[in-house]
């Protein structure tokens, strides 16, 4: 509550002036016109509400954008229980704001109150920062406000949030060992022939013998390194700006899913993603009560993949013209068979939402298994590459050595 100076015009015409202690300056206009005063102005007299108020946007505008997945969950849970103890929803924020010490929640949470004591639902005051609260959180929260369960709907989406952190803490935790080695080795690789080469082949090329190729392969790959590194440095960098604006592309997205998607074992992995997203995220918003043609269009953004974007488009197409969703599916030869055959059961017994729910928990289990599977195949395949290459320096080395001892022999 904040104190308001209401300055106005009396029934009589009179110039008066009155404090009123409210929740907005909207809502003390309404209390000075039942008090028999026409506002003219309305100011805060709270110096600490004015001050936030001027600062709020600023504040809210490089707030937002920081927000991760992971304070947003935690922000939804407690949001949840506070809901859920029938607390009402602009005290919620109030709560929020005074345990809230994080200087990105804080702005923001600050705004959505204030557009809640203006009037607005929850779901069009969360709607106001698309870049922290995507179509799925906005549409839920609508779906839950309309239909009465926003607790629910909340604890649901507390619950899918930190299911997609879990999600992808287990992929990039898998792939942070392979990907540090590849690091490693190609720094070593270039730190070998840099500046360990040089100095073995300059007593090569001081005794003037004829070399083995390998050995002239050896010299001509370290003499580029370190003639050439900076030519070598301007090419790398135009390449990878170069594929990313094509990857940036529709063609080029395309051409990334379709790659992906055909990759032995990684392929697989890729699919189970996919799917895993999409009955997640399609089973959440029915569950929420989202009707099922704009479950269909939020969950189409969410896949991230273009292939699974086009069949996810054309389920829709198909269900509002009357279809069933296991049709559609099958239709579209990307889902497999099993996911299929669940929906077709789900569709039947009226019991879709627990299905994909179900198919989501068994996908996510079965993303431990391929990713554990990939690493197999990953780590001695990278060790094998770094030894390979390591064998062949050595050769390299060796080899006129042999030679030289050979001819001296002779």
């Amino acid at each position: 509550m904040a104190n308001y100076e209401v300055k106005g015009t009396s029934r009589t015409g009179k110039n008066v002036k009155i404090y009123i202690e409210s929740d907005s300056a909207k809502s003390a206009r309404s209390e000075a016109r039942k008090k028999g005063v026409i506002p003219i102005s309305v100011q805060s007299t709270d110096a600490k509400a004015i001050n936030e108020e001027k600062n709020l946007s600023a504040q809210v505008s490089g707030a937002f954008k920081k927000v991760s997945l992971d304070e947003l969950s935690e922000f939804t849970r407690q949001l949840s229980s506070l809901v859920r103890a029938h607390v009402p929803i602009v005290d919620c924020f109030n709560a929020l704001i005074d345990q809230s010490d994080s200087s990105k929640m804080r702005p923001m949470i600050m705004a959505i109150r204030q557009n809640i004591k203006e009037g607005k639902t929850l779901g069009d005051s969360f709607a106001q920062f698309p870049a922290v609260f995507d179509r799925i959180y906005v549409n839920m929260v609508r779906a839950g406000e309309a239909s009465g369960r926003l607790d629910v709907v909340l604890q649901r989406l507390a619950d899918f949030g930190e299911n997609q952190v879990r999600l992808r803490n287990k992929v990039t935790g898998a792939m942070t060992y392979p990907i540090i080695m590849i690091i490693v080795g190609v720094l070593a690789m270039v730190g070998i022939f840099t500046f360990v080469i040089p100095k073995i082949t300059q007593i090569f090329r001081e005794m003037k013998t004829a070399m083995p190729w390998i050995t002239m392969v050896m010299i001509k790959i370290s003499d580029f390194l370190r003639n050439y590194w900076f030519f070598l440095m301007v090419g790398v960098l135009l390449v990878v700006i170069l594929v990313s604006r094509f990857l940036a592309t529709a063609a080029g997205r395309a051409f990334k899913d379709r790659l992906f998607l055909k990759l032995p074992v990684f392929g697989d992995l890729v699919t189970i993603l996919c799917v895993s997203r999409f009955a997640r995220t399609l089973g959440t918003l029915l569950q929420s009560g989202v009707p099922m043609i704009t479950a269909l269009q939020v969950t189409k953004n969410v896949v991230n993949n273009t292939y699974f974007e086009k069949a996810t488009e054309e389920a829709e197409e198909n269900v509002r013209e009357g279809r069933s969703l296991a049709y559609s599916l099958k239709n579209s030869k990307i889902f497999p068979p099993i996911c299929i055959h669940m929906v077709n059961v789900g569709e039947k017994t009226g019991e879709l939402e627990n299905m994909l729910n179900n198919l989501a928990d068994n996908y996510d289990q079965q993303v431990d298994s391929k990713l554990g599977k990939l690493i197999t195949i990953l780590e001695p395949l990278m060790i094998i590459g770094l030894v390979g290459m390591v064998a062949l320096i050595v050769v390299a080395v060796l080899l006129p050595i042999f030679e030289m001892q050979n001819m001296g022999t002779d």
